[in-house]
């Protein structure tokens, strides 16, 4: 049977991005030193089309930080006001593609988000419009090897270097159930089972650790239930952004990364008295190792010095519990 040219073409491109992603997921699914530069809470004020100065700066130095993916805990544009349009919502967007998103791209740097209350609250139907078309249309900046992307840009899974991610969405205390049905059956495929490391990222944390955000509403609802499923479902590592201050913590044998903010707002950890500081970090997990061996650093974006571990307290404790420094 002679099927028609046009037919031939369709199938010959559909043969060649099978095979080209197959070859990818391949290749992620090998062990390999892996760098991963970690930044969050990108926004200013509400509505704000620019970005600070520290922002732009660690952006810079992707070049030269040359990580192997760059991990953003949410907060990528200044939405969740009714005022905001959907003109302005959109120049927002526009506006992060063009200070952080496209710079990493053109650098050839895989990009993994998760949506943060700014970028997509359930509560802000406008928001999460804005926030659908612009990823519905700048998906492949983000350059990830998906696993699974039905969901993209709420909830998705991805492989880099045999480490699994999943970005859910924690724009809001709540996870919806279906959100935790279709995580569960991510992390029992073979490729979450064999991986070195299963990371969760999202938005919200599970405890309070700044004055601010001590309160009902700021944290995921049932912090020790959530903790107990992350933990049953073989998770090391959960990343969060909403706080606005880098605490590198542990509970139960589960790490919890508290990402620093590049955007305004730094803030105290409760009960200790040093400065709030701006911050990012970098990790660092050598070819062969698990998750017990990664390092992570932070740094303070306006002289790009480490932040000493013996500089922040042995546990913060908060309304909803208490978690400790990782040693």
């Amino acid at each position: 049977m002679n099927l028609p040219k046009k037919l031939l073409l369709i199938i010959c491109v559909f043969t060649i991005v099978a095979v080209s992603k197959a070859q990818d997921f391949h290749k992620e699914s090998k062990n390999r030193n892996l760098k991963i530069l970690l930044i969050s809470d990108l926004n200013d004020s509400y509505g704000a089309v620019t970005y600070s100065k520290e922002l732009h700066d660690v952006v810079s130095r992707v070049k030269d930080i040359k990580p192997d993916i760059i991990l953003c805990g949410g907060d990528m544009v200044a939405g969740q006001k009714a005022s905001l349009t959907k003109g302005r919502l959109d120049s927002m967007w526009t506006a992060f593609d063009r200070a952080v998103l496209d710079p990493i791209y053109q650098l050839g740097v895989p990009f993994g988000f998760t949506m943060g209350n700014h970028d997509a609250s359930p509560s802000f139907l406008l928001d999460r419009e804005s926030a659908s078309s612009f990823w519905s249309t700048h998906k492949h900046k983000a350059n990830l090897t998906y696993v699974d992307d039905t969901h993209f840009p709420y909830y998705f899974s991805y492989i880099k270097n045999n480490v699994f991610f999943i970005s859910w969405d924690a724009s809001s205390a709540y996870i919806p159930e279906a959100v935790k049905e279709w995580m569960q059956q991510q992390l029992v495929l073979p490729v979450a089972k064999e991986a070195r490391a299963r990371i969760v990222l999202g938005h919200l944390p599970l405890y309070a650790i700044v004055a601010s955000k001590n309160k009902k509403g700021e944290v995921i609802e049932e912090a020790d239930e959530t903790l107990d499923f992350l933990k049953a479902n073989k998770v090391d590592m959960y990343i969060s952004g909403h706080q606005h201050v880098y605490y590198p913590a542990t509970k139960e044998q589960l790490t919890l990364l508290n990402a620093g903010c590049l955007g305004g707002g730094p803030r105290e950890l409760m009960g200790h008295s040093g400065a709030a500081s701006k911050a990012y970090a970098i990790l660092e997990l050598p070819k062969r190792k698990t998750i017990e061996s990664i390092k992570i650093t932070g740094y303070e974006p306006a002289n790009h010095r480490p932040i000493l571990m013996e500089s922040l307290p042995d546990s913060v404790s908060g309304m909803n519990g208490t978690i400790y420094k990782l040693k």
